[in-house]
């Protein structure tokens, strides 16, 4: 070897030992012509063990296994190929297979050593070439365990934030967010109260009979709040049936039961940093109301068939229509549920308690449907005294529905007390409003009217079924039908 060849090999391996990655050459032979110190303290062989031996012979004398198969379809044009299928021991180096077809091969592949955990690994082999004959093989290992791990994770994470947005996407086109009408005397402290409530980061129980507006205060106290600018999401515990409220709530793993074809975001997950508002309460089954517990305790859920707990961040306001102290004491509600749930209470008051807000309230309800409807109709002085002499057992929705009625039929711009007697009261001037309807469509009506009123009476579609002798479904199914709002 003459002083050119000499010096020409040092500076090789002096570079081969500088480089960050297990590497090695093979000639046209498959004979090792040099190895680098990270290559052998991957692979426990010496470079005296390798050096001027055949690269199989040494792969095999090595403590070090390989586990792939090779899917070798290779187009004559294509300059790299990517096998990706490990199931078979390594029998003969790849970069054998580089000497056969002059092509670039960049695999992953996975290593062990004394049967250990196995690492993932991308394996480049690069031929080098002399009038279209390789002379020698350049093979580098690249660890990439961490990487792909860490890629994994970042998919899964893309994965869960793309359904938690398409949850909220949909959650906030079903939100309608009306402001606080009215300056009565309670309604004046409840604001206050809310002023201060808001930017705490503490529950809040809602109570009040069913339609003076709890979800328009629970809106009040999320626009206040340090999370306005983060997810509102809002359930309606009595609209859900009892075997899919735990799912929906808490979600489920892909294959959790039959029909789980993919993981389910659930509502708690879709809330994470902003506030969920679970209305009628009340209507939680029991052995839910303990996993609801730990939630607000743990501040962390389990998606059905989940193996570990998700930690979440969640500022929880709960409604009901419901008495639960009364609930607690006939052993329907949980009492450590309650007291978690009631630390900072607000009871809104019945419509007939505080009739001076009853001009405000129609003329807001009269001006919004007139807009929706294209409509210039105003409320007569004789109409405002029957609307505040009424006693509203629907309370607030109830007036909102007359309104929004009395505003889309007629053709006189003036509401008159006349006009509303004859939805509010029934008279002879409803009948005969109706006395033209098909057997089908007095049928109907009826339907709806006997749904509507057990509706706005028991104030959820579970009671009402239960009152009607029917199924939750079905009152839930035909209040949609018939957008019977309670």
């Amino acid at each position: 070897m003459n002083s050119v060849e000499w010096n020409l090999s040092i500076n090789l391996q002096d570079i081969l030992d500088v480089l960050e990655l297990p590497t090695h050459i093979i000639d046209h032979n498959g004979i090792v012509v040099a190895v680098n110190d990270k290559w052998v303290k991957h692979i426990g062989v010496s470079k005296e063990e390798a050096i001027g031996f055949k690269i199989n012979d040494v792969l095999r004398s090595s403590m070090t296994k390989f586990y792939f198969s090779i899917d070798y379809d290779a187009d004559k044009d294509d300059s790299e190929q990517n096998v990706t299928h490990f199931k078979e021991a390594l029998k003969d180096s790849v970069a054998l297979k580089v000497l056969e077809t002059k092509t670039k091969i960049a695999m992953f592949t996975y290593s062990a050593k004394h049967e250990t955990k196995h690492n993932k690994m991308l394996v480049t082999s690069t031929p080098i070439l002399r009038d279209n004959k390789v002379c020698y093989v350049v093979t580098t290992l690249a660890n990439v365990t961490e990487s792909i791990h860490q890629a994994q994770q970042l998919e899964k994470e893309i994965q869960k934030n793309e359904m938690i947005l398409e949850e909220l996407n949909y959650y906030k086109m079903q939100q309608v967010s009306p402001k606080i009408v009215g300056n009565s005397p309670e309604i004046k402290k409840i604001k206050d109260y809310i002023a201060f409530v808001s930017k705490a980061n503490v529950t809040v129980l809602i109570t009040g009979e069913s339609g003076v507006g709890k979800e328009v205060f629970a809106n009040e106290i999320y626009r206040n709040s340090h999370r306005a600018d983060k997810a509102f999401v809002k359930i309606n515990c009595a609209s859900i049936p009892d075997n899919l409220i735990e799912s929906e709530l808490f979600g489920y793993e892909k294959g959790a039961f039959t029909g789980a074809n993919k993981t389910k975001i659930g509502l708690f997950e879709v809330a994470d940093q902003g506030t969920i508002l679970l209305d009628e309460i009340g209507e939680l089954p029991l052995n839910l109301q303990s996993k609801l517990l730990r939630v607000l305790q743990e501040m962390e859920i389990m998606r059905i068939g989940g193996k570990k707990p998700i930690k979440i961040d969640v500022r929880v306001i709960a409604s009901t229509n419901v008495d639960l102290y009364q609930s607690v004491q006939n052993g329907l509600f949980r009492s450590d549920l309650f007291y978690r749930l009631n630390v900072i209470p607000i009871h809104i008051p019945a419509l007939r308690g505080r009739s001076e807000d009853i001009p405000e309230l129609a003329d807001y309800f009269v001006e919004k449907f007139n807009r929706k409807y294209s409509k210039l109709k105003s409320l007569s002085d004789d109409a405002i005294m029957l609307l505040k002499n009424y006693q509203w057992p629907g309370n607030i929705r109830e007036m909102e529905n007359l309104l929004e009625r009395i505003v889309i039929i007629g053709s006189k711009d003036k509401i008159t007390q006349a006009d509303l007697r004859c939805i509010l009261y029934q008279d002879e001037a409803a009948v005969a409003e109706t006395a033209d309807l098909s057997y089908d469509e007095a049928l109907e009506a009826f339907d709806r009217k006997l749904i509507e009123d057990s509706l706005h009476k028991y104030g959820s579609t579970y009671k009402a079924a239960e009152h009607l002798h029917t199924t939750q479904s079905k009152i839930a199914r035909k209040a949609k039908k018939y957008n019977i709002l309670w």
